[in-house]
């Protein structure tokens, strides 16, 4: 009866996504990093800094599942603050790699088989953090006006020891796939865009999404939560 009820409960959440997903408005245009447009933007954007701390550890997400591991390596190791695992595979230098993460702490939160099968729910990915002694919040997109979302990313990008990560929906900007996670590098405020630094390396480039467009994607129901997509903000304090 559990496990009839568990499908029921589901089934019901990915109709509620799709009947959401039918309802937005979606986005016309990205402007994409190896474009002329998207690198003029990068270099007189208001806020660029983090781009230039994270972009280098950016690594293609290891499996489909892997988006939010990826993601985290990539903001983990770009902070100074954050102590580095050792892996034996890599000769005793401190690195984040998408594997490591997994210790026996974190892997209370979701193994590494069950991730690269299913992926992260943002609350998981904040719970897995935390087991890593990773200060982090949600930021849930039901939650967000436009505003805040600025609000939140200036601050955000502007603190060299904060890091955000989004949770968003591609189907809203017109990109092959679902839900994914990717790290934020940077803001321009002429086009009130963000750049985000895709880890699916094999799908797309860094893209500029205009932030309501980004909205309109974190507000998009995950069926397997039931709750909407949103922000993963990492604060290494300092």
């Amino acid at each position: 009866m559990m496990t009839i009820l568990c499908k029921i409960s589901k089934n019901f959440f990915v109709l509620l996504a799709t009947v959401f997903l039918c309802n937005l408005s979606f986005a016309d245009r990205l402007v994409y990093l190896d474009t002329l447009e998207g690198a003029q933007r990068l270099e007189h954007a208001d806020l660029n800094q983090q781009y230039f701390s994270i972009a280098h550890y950016v690594d293609t997400q290891e499996n489909l599942g892997f988006c939010g591991p990826a993601s985290m390596a990539a903001a983990l190791n770009s902070l100074p603050a954050i102590n580095r695992p050792q892996p034996p595979s890599l000769d005793g230098y401190a690195f984040f790699t998408q594997r490591s993460l997994f210790t026996p702490q974190s892997s209370q939160v979701k193994t590494y088989d069950v991730v690269a099968n299913e992926g992260f729910q943002l609350q998981q990915a904040r719970e897995f953090l935390k087991k890593l002694n990773v200060s982090n919040r949600v930021v849930y997109g039901s939650d967000l006006t436009i505003d805040q979302l600025r609000s939140i990313a200036k601050n955000t990008l502007g603190n060299k020891n904060d890091r955000m990560l989004v949770d968003f929906d591609r189907r809203v900007l017109k990109q092959n796939g679902s839900g994914h996670f990717s790290p934020i590098g940077a803001y321009d405020s002429a086009t009130d865009s963000v750049l985000i630094l895709d880890v699916a390396k094999f799908k797309y480039p860094p893209f500029w999404v205009s932030l309501t467009d980004l909205l309109n994607a974190i507000q998009t129901i995950d069926p397997d939560s039931g709750r909407t997509r949103g922000l993963l903000i990492i604060e290494a304090g300092g």
